[in-house]
């Protein structure tokens, strides 16, 4: 019965990789150097200062493609469940283009000195970029 569902589908399609470059997963070795875009960020650290706890820090990174070519931003990530980016580009981002990250920290919960990390990976050089939101969050409680 398997070997009858396997055979439906039909001749195997092969897709290229011409249309798409994951660093994690291309090739590092070859002779020819892979030019990729770069990314010009305004600011790659937002010290938001001293806030009370609970409040909701907000923070739009801009930046600009620099090319050459096509940037594309694979993933945008964070360590915890407090900072969360809320709108990156999904599509394609051409040279001379500007865009933005979009990124929350909330601070229930959270007091002292903090340094919450934004990572960005795509086709780029760097293939990973960290962006940073810092500041201190101090406790209604606190005197």
């Amino acid at each position: 019965m398997c070997a009858v569902l396997v055979s439906c589908e039909g001749p195997e399609r092969k897709l290229g990789t011409e249309m798409i470059v994951m660093p994690a997963t291309a090739s590092a070795s070859g002779p020819e150097e892979v030019r990729r875009p770069a990314l010009a960020f305004e600011d790659t650290v937002m010290d938001f200062g001293i806030v009370g706890e609970g409040h909701i820090v907000t923070h739009s990174f801009s930046f600009v493609n620099e090319g050459p070519g096509d940037a594309l931003i694979a993933n945008v990530s964070t360590t915890c469940g407090c900072t969360v980016p809320q709108t990156w580009p999904k599509s394609p981002i051409a040279p001379g283009e500007r865009r933005a990250i979009d990124v929350t920290f909330d601070t229930h919960g959270k007091t002292g000195v903090q340094d919450k990390v934004v990572t960005v990976s795509g086709n780029t050089n760097p293939r990973v970029l960290r962006l940073h939101l810092t500041g201190i969050v101090v406790s209604p409680d606190s005197n």
